[in-house]
């Protein structure tokens, strides 16, 4: 008998009771589901595994939802994940933003139970038959390719390997490349869930990485006030 897998969807969400309630009434249904609570959280993950993206657009940090779907949708490995906003943002302009900038869906807080889960049902169902854009699962800069299914790095066709909190940061910096990240937004991604308050961490692992990085390392930049980044002319 050939075995089903139940769709994967990510809930991105600060607040804790909306998220519950999300994630129990869609496990209910039979899906698969995890949470975070900030873009940043989302961007060092996996998101081409995801079936279907829930997301607010007043999310904790400097990304907002309509940033992250910005990312999703210039990514070729994400570009034709689905992504519904659910969110108190009920501004027409908003809904209108969101639905221009590739948003599938647009729903209001608060919000009934029964449309949530048929709207899901619906923007699951046209995705259904789609075929992937890319089967690509790495990203790349010039002779940089970061392997994101076994996190692994290879520079110049040499294998380079990287600890889980580098491979993190590293995905986080070549994914939002010429963006500059603050300390506490690398924390934030790097460590999610935790409650680290010492930005020495950031500040050890982006060594090491320039010490991995050869003759990428000048790419890695820290630009006083504005944090660290991976720019393609340094």
């Amino acid at each position: 008998m050939q075995q089903t897998h139940s769709p994967l969807i990510l809930i991105i969400d600060s607040d804790a009771y909306i998220k519950s309630l999300l994630a129990d009434n869609l496990r209910s249904e039979g899906y698969t589901v995890e949470t975070v609570e900030s873009a940043l959280e989302a961007l060092v993950l996996h998101l081409d595994r995801y079936s279907l993206i829930i997301s607010e657009v007043e999310l904790p940090g400097e990304i907002d939802g309509f940033e992250l779907l910005e990312r999703v949708k210039d990514d070729p490995m994400t570009s034709t994940v689905p992504l519904i906003f659910c969110t108190v943002r009920d501004n027409e302009n908003d809904i209108i933003k969101g639905l221009n900038a590739g948003a599938d869906d647009y729903i209001i807080r608060p919000f009934s139970l029964r449309e949530m889960l048929a709207r899901v049902r619906s923007v699951l169902r046209r995705h259904r038959n789609m075929a992937p854009a890319s089967n690509m699962r790495t990203i790349e800069y010039r002779t940089l390719i970061l392997n994101v299914d076994s996190h692994g790095l290879l520079i110049d066709g040499e294998s380079v390997s990287l600890s889980p909190t580098e491979f993190s940061i590293l995905t986080l910096l070549l994914r939002s490349r010429n963006r500059m990240f603050k300390r506490e937004e690398i924390l934030a991604a790097a460590w999610p869930g935790e409650e680290l308050n010492n930005p020495r961490l950031v500040d050890v692992n982006i060594s090491r990485l320039r010490k991995k990085l050869s003759t990428y390392s000048r790419h890695l930049v820290n630009k006083s006030g504005l944090g660290y980044g991976f720019v393609d002319e340094a």
